[in-house]
């Protein structure tokens, strides 16, 4: 009992740090803030943070959601990311067979947190973070077996790459082919699915499968359909990552 508890606490404040980071790297990137710098500071005054402010959650409860320094507002939108953090972690745990795989599928899943975060605020996304997230779903869902095959041009029925290529040509197709429609009605292009979404499609199918992939899409179509009726110009990576997060968890459920 007592080694499940370490655990749950271990994974509750590894989580909650995780969020943390991803909002910090977010909220850097869409205000030009340096990447890069030895220590956290308030975006408002620019004071460095203590310790004691840098503790996940706690240090908001704490500080009355007002920095030290300044007593600027912290966004509500940090503490949330650092709950959803440990809901995320639990998930990663959950779907895991053994540590690798908890590793990559972590290291994927947060990389997908942090595109949202991004895309909700730019309505678009940095591409080396797209290509870190092919990478970190090919490390999760590559196998050995497949990277022989790939080689000797054998049993290509499957497998991380052959989905992956699959589903990323056929909504490129798809993609292209409404896109023909739209101008031809128009009279201009107008273009339906974006280069981060086929990209983020493409790592979906490789640990998903073609079928699960395309279910993710339409349930992501699904949910954003009410926001779209609202706001014409929407990030689709939530949704997306939402319902790929769900489809994960009900295979493994199922499993």
């Amino acid at each position: 009992m007592n080694e499940f508890l370490i655990q749950i606490i271990f994974l509750a404040i590894l989580g909650a740090s995780l969020g943390s980071f991803c909002m910090g790297l977010a909220s850097r990137l869409t205000q030009n803030h340096r990447l890069f710098t030895l220590h956290s500071f308030c975006f408002s005054c620019k004071k460095r943070l203590g310790i004691f402010e840098l503790v996940p959650i706690f240090s908001y409860l704490f500080l009355r959601a007002k920095c030290k320094h300044c007593k600027a507002k912290i966004p509500l939108i940090l503490f949330l990311s650092e709950i959803l953090g440990i809901i995320l972690l639990g998930f990663c745990f959950y779907c895991s067979k053994n540590f690798y795989d908890f590793l990559f599928l972590t290291l994927f899943v947060f990389n997908l947190f942090l595109l949202s975060l991004i895309d909700i605020k730019l309505k678009a996304v940095p591409e080396f973070l797209l290509w870190t997230a092919f990478f970190f779903a090919f490390l999760y869902a590559f196998s050995e077996k497949e990277f022989i095959n790939l080689f000797i041009f054998e049993e290509l029925d499957g497998g991380f790459f052959f989905d992956a290529m699959l589903f990323a040509g056929f909504m490129f197709l798809l993609k292209n082919f409404i896109a023909f429609l739209s101008s031809f009605k128009k009279g201009e292009k107008e273009e339906n699915l974006g280069e981060a979404d086929l990209i983020l499609l493409a790592c979906m199918s490789g640990i998903l499968g073609f079928k699960w992939c395309f279910l993710a899409l339409f349930i992501a179509a699904i949910l954003s359909l009410p926001f779209f009726l609202i706001q014409k110009k929407l990030a689709f990576i939530p949704f997306l990552s939402l319902a790929f997060i769900a489809i994960l968890c009900y295979k493994n459920w199922e499993n």
